[in-house]
């Protein structure tokens, strides 16, 4: 009999092929323009999302989930039967899968995520002209496939739609701080300018869900505290508020009476979405000279090329942060020294550079930070929800995953 982790990713397979028809939408939206007639382009424009909706589209699957998790109590049920199924198994989960590609097809410009240089300027090209159709496009499906559903409602369209717009504002704010306050020379220079962390946006809810981690990474880094916060804040814009977004989407949409689900989920989605980056951010040293283990280590944002690809562009990430507290001279600290991007030189000493972050207790450090927020988030879940095995299982990464083998000794 199958485990839950091989029901939960046979369940993303299946939930990602249901969306591949909405990519025809899409097509047919771009088709009416009559501009482009390129086939090479529209294979372009279309490969990459599907090539995620059939490699298990996690942040679909999570809207699929936090629906199914919500049906479990008949308040919500009473609310959700005001709208077409079809509109949280489908519409949504397909929005917030396409935001994401957007939001990897700009990464990729702004990490230099390319196969060679050569590639750069083609690459880039692309990138930016499909993201940004795609951007348009998304509000154009919005506004044909989920208006429609909406109509009977009284909820206010506009109202949901400008959430997608405020997802879209962070994300994007988020790979400005990254660029901005996240690098090595704001790193060793403390008179940097940290006012944006007076934002609102950082609020109470996003303290009670991460206030223990952050506390606990400021503790061990005293003299770059505010560094630290602003790495946490930086990672919560571009990367965590998606999650926080998609619960707040729906619970925004259904609108019901109790709220002490809503705000559970609220701290689940947050903790989750931390534990998730933090595992992607020392997931970047998890180099191999197997060449077959290295390809399992490729993910939807991350392909095998892209090893060590925060320190190639000097973005100061927890584990580095807590591997250069120390102020030793290694292979590490030479390259960030140097002050100049050099692919080249990161490729000599790949194992050097792995194990360099190994033995000064880095990844170590984000493994136990990344264990207890996703205990933390599970103890948000209600365990009698039969969802809540899936969810557990979500966060059982941080206990058990294909990066952390690679560290072991």
């Amino acid at each position: 009999m199958p485990g839950i982790t091989d029901q939960r990713f046979q369940e993303m397979d299946d939930h990602g092929k249901s969306l591949l028809a909405e990519v025809e939408i899409l097509c047919t939206l771009l088709s009416k323009y009559k501009l482009i007639n390129d086939p090479n382009f529209v294979v372009y424009f279309t490969d990459y999302l599907k090539d995620k909706l059939k490699k298990k589209p996690l942040r679909a699957y999570f809207t699929l989930k936090i629906y199914d998790y919500l049906r479990h109590y008949p308040n919500w049920q009473q609310q959700f039967a005001r709208f077409p199924a079809e509109l949280f198994t489908i519409k949504l989960p397909f929005v917030f899968e396409v935001i994401i590609t957007i939001q990897y097809l700009h990464n990729h410009i702004l990490d230099e995520k390319y196969e060679s240089k050569k590639d750069n300027f083609p690459r880039i090209n692309q990138n930016l002209i499909v993201s940004n159709i795609l951007k348009e496009l998304l509000y154009t499906y919005i506004d044909q496939e989920v208006r429609p559903l909406l109509d009977k409602s009284s909820v206010p369209y506009e109202g949901f739609k400008n959430s997608i717009r405020e997802l879209f504002i962070q994300v994007d704010m988020g790979q400005y701080l990254d660029k901005e306050f996240n690098h090595y020379e704001a790193w060793k220079h403390k008179s940097q300018d940290y006012s944006f962390l007076e934002s609102v946006l950082f609020d109470d809810v996003v303290d009670a869900a991460i206030g223990d981690a952050l506390n606990e990474v400021k503790s061990k880094v005293v003299d770059k505290a505010t560094f630290v916060e602003a790495y946490f804040r930086r990672i919560y814009y571009s990367n965590v508020y998606f999650f926080r977004c998609t619960v707040e989407a729906i619970t925004y949409l259904v609108q019901p009476d109790e709220s002490s689900q809503h705000q559970k989920l609220q701290l689940f989605a947050l903790q989750y979405g931390y534990m998730l980056q933090i595992i992607n951010d020392y997931a970047d040293f998890a180099y191999t000279d197997d060449v077959k283990e290295r390809k399992l280590l490729k993910t939807a944002g991350k392909k095998t090329t892209d090893i060590f690809a925060d320190l190639y562009n000097y973005n100061i990430t927890l584990p580095l942060i807590f591997h250069l507290q120390g102020g030793f001279k290694r292979k590490i600290e030479a390259y960030l020294e140097r002050g100049k991007k050099n692919r080249k030189l990161l490729s000599l000493y790949p194992n050097q550079i792995k194990q360099e972050i190994v033995d000064s207790g880095a990844i170590y450090e984000c493994i136990g930070i990344t264990r207890d927020l996703a205990n933390s988030a599970i103890q948000q879940l209600d365990q009698d929800n039969p969802v809540a095995a899936i969810f557990s299982d979500m966060c059982a990464m941080a206990f058990n995953n294909k990066f952390y083998k690679v560290f072991l000794p």
